[in-house]
């Protein structure tokens, strides 16, 4: 499953008589063509005589408002309708023979959702995760073995594409990390919802209280190899001042790998067995699909608060190189140190460089995120300086 559209496969079995030729008929979901329908991994014995439908399906049609048929509309209790393929297969001999055929979807979708629950100590959550998926097609898919990859369809091939030619042709790959496909295992997917839990078995995992600063968020971010030129950009209007308290968690990258994004809570479980969420966020984001830690802001943080100063900026035009220079001042006037995450996005485009950062301890958390630590004084203030290079190629 994609998700712009699933990719369904079911494997057919033949019996051809002694005319060398076997007819099958298969039901596949409501909207696909027999055009529609393609050869998986061809058997070199067997051919594809003749392929057609021999019942469109598609949704029951009610009437539009001049009295035409309205044919994505579903009237109340009726449900849509299968297409019925039939297959003529031609081989050389009698026998024994098997095909995968494979289609594509638009009316399997999915939606995932995360929560965690912690403890008062708030030291330790436990992750949890489901995914809804709805089956729309008309038909039913029993022991159905069912993988979703977090990208369209279009998207994952294209990445694949550019992967194999990076390969071939030695250029640089995309700083975006590809989605990859998550195995969620076997299911009967019925027509309707079914629901298959996610990370069941999980362990806890360690949480603990931060302040970050995230001035600009990925609103601005640019995913093309060219960066963005506007001057601007980033720097008017200014960004935002506010330091947000949030809880960090450690990310188990092995349980994690291909989990879909989603919205997640964050929630504690009071002595009385009571729960009261403590904030929202998103899980599994392209923007941090390689991040160590899922972070959870809770609210503003009293008395810390932050300034995002661009210093400088140049453009290369004749080195394809555009560098800017930032310097990011935070002033705490609690009572006590605190340590705070810098979060910055690289929103220009995604082949940047990161030429130099003040704090020694920068982490890439996305293919346009990096997060830098820094601890500030009680009462006092503290710099951090950044710079990074955005380069492109010919564009012709």
């Amino acid at each position: 499953m994609y998700r712009d559209r699933a990719l369904v496969a079911q494997r057919v079995e033949l019996d051809v008589g002694p005319d060398r030729r076997a007819v099958v008929r298969l039901t596949v979901a409501a909207g696909v063509a027999a055009e529609d329908v393609f050869v998986l991994d061809k058997n070199e014995l067997v051919t594809i005589a003749e392929l057609h439908a021999t019942r469109p399906g598609g949704k029951p049609a009610v009437a539009g408002p001049e009295g035409e048929p309205a044919p994505d509309v579903v009237a109340p209790g009726e449900r849509t309708v299968p297409t019925e393929v039939e297959l003529v297969v031609a081989a050389p001999r009698a026998g024994k023979y098997a095909l995968r055929l494979g289609y594509t979807t638009d009316k399997i979708t999915w939606d995932t959702a995360y929560t965690m629950t912690t403890t008062p100590a708030r030291d330790r959550v436990v992750v949890r995760g489901a995914m809804a998926i709805k089956n729309a097609t008309g038909v039913s898919l029993p022991g159905a073995r069912v993988s979703v990859v977090d990208a369209d369809l279009g998207l994952a091939a294209n990445r694949v594409a550019e992967t194999l030619r990076d390969r071939l042709v030695g250029t640089d790959p995309s700083t975006t990390p590809a989605a990859v496909p998550r195995d969620l295992g076997r299911y009967d997917l019925a027509d309707g919802d079914t629901r298959v839990e996610l990370l069941a078995h999980a362990s806890s995992r360690r949480m603990r209280s931060v302040l970050v600063f995230d001035p600009i968020g990925t609103k601005l971010d640019h995913a093309g190899t060219a960066p963005a030129r506007e001057l601007e950009l980033g720097v008017k209007p200014s960004p935002s001042r506010r330091v947000t308290e949030s809880f960090e968690v450690d990310r188990d990258t092995g349980a994690s790998t291909g989990l879909p994004a989603g919205p997640v809570r964050l929630l504690e479980r009071r002595p009385d067995g009571s729960l009261a969420v403590l904030g929202e966020s998103r899980m599994f984001e392209v923007s941090t699909r390689v991040a160590n830690v899922d972070a959870i802001a809770i609210g503003t943080a009293e008395g810390v608060s932050g300034v995002r100063e661009r210093r400088e900026i140049t453009v290369d035009d004749d080195g394809k190189r555009l560098a800017e220079e930032f310097l990011i001042t935070l002033e705490n006037t609690r009572t006590h140190p605190v340590e705070i995450v810098l979060r910055e996005h690289l929103y220009r485009g995604q082949n940047w460089t990161l030429a130099y950062e003040s704090t020694g301890n920068a982490e890439k958390e996305g293919p346009q995120q990096i997060a830098m630590r820094t601890r500030v004084p009680a009462k006092g203030t503290a710099r951090v300086l950044y710079v990074v290079v955005y380069t492109w190629g010919d564009t012709n």
